[in-house]
């Protein structure tokens, strides 16, 4: 625990602003707040240092809701999600930028809108999904992924392909987080079916 959560956790309890017994929570929610943080700064930093900042908040428009909803590949520790994540955005910053022949990042896209629309939402160990939350995920991934493509192509017809480019590229990003999940926890994501 990083100690200045137990100072702050324990100026709110003199205060009155929570009760004793919700300390736990607010030390645990502090931490999730700041690792956040350090993850957005280290993106934004990886985003400078590429010169890609409007890819990369285009891209993380995109990409966060529906991993958020869909689900995928989960590191199993803290410094493990840093570095996996750190690396995932620098790749998919890097492989944005590169010239692809359309056509087959429209056929990466069919490949991609296939696995999220079969595979999500995808369990993970330290989330269990029950029944309700796997239908309210696989609903709200699915209507994320519709929006996506539809703004995929809107881009592309009004002749802003790169920025319709962006999109694909993050919705292959998502699939690719479900395929990795599979590949390494294939049981919880069979439990999901």
């Amino acid at each position: 625990m990083i100690p200045w959560e137990e100072s702050f956790t324990r100026r709110l309890i003199y205060y009155h602003i929570i009760a004793e017994e919700d300390a736990e929570i607010y030390k645990f929610g502090m931490e999730c707040l700041i690792l956040k943080i350090i993850h957005c700064i280290s993106y934004l930093w990886i985003a400078v240092c590429l010169q890609r900042v409007p890819e990369l908040i285009l891209i993380g428009s995109v990409l966060i809701p529906l991993r958020r909803n869909a689900g995928g590949y989960h590191a199993k520790t803290k410094t493990g999600c840093y570095l996996f994540s750190c690396c995932y955005i620098f790749i998919i910053l890097l492989l944005s930028h590169f010239t692809i022949n359309q056509f087959l990042l429209w056929g990466l896209l069919a490949l991609s809108d296939v696995i999220i629309y079969v595979m999500s939402p995808a369990d993970n160990e330290n989330k269990r999904l029950d029944e309700k939350e796997k239908e309210f995920y696989r609903k709200k991934a699915r209507e994320i992924l519709i929006l996506a493509n539809i703004g995929s192509m809107i881009f592309d017809a009004i002749q802003l392909v790169y920025v319709g480019g962006l999109i694909r590229w993050a919705i292959c990003a998502a699939a690719f987080l479900l395929v990795l999940q599979k590949i390494i926890n294939p049981v919880i994501i069979e439990s999901n079916s």
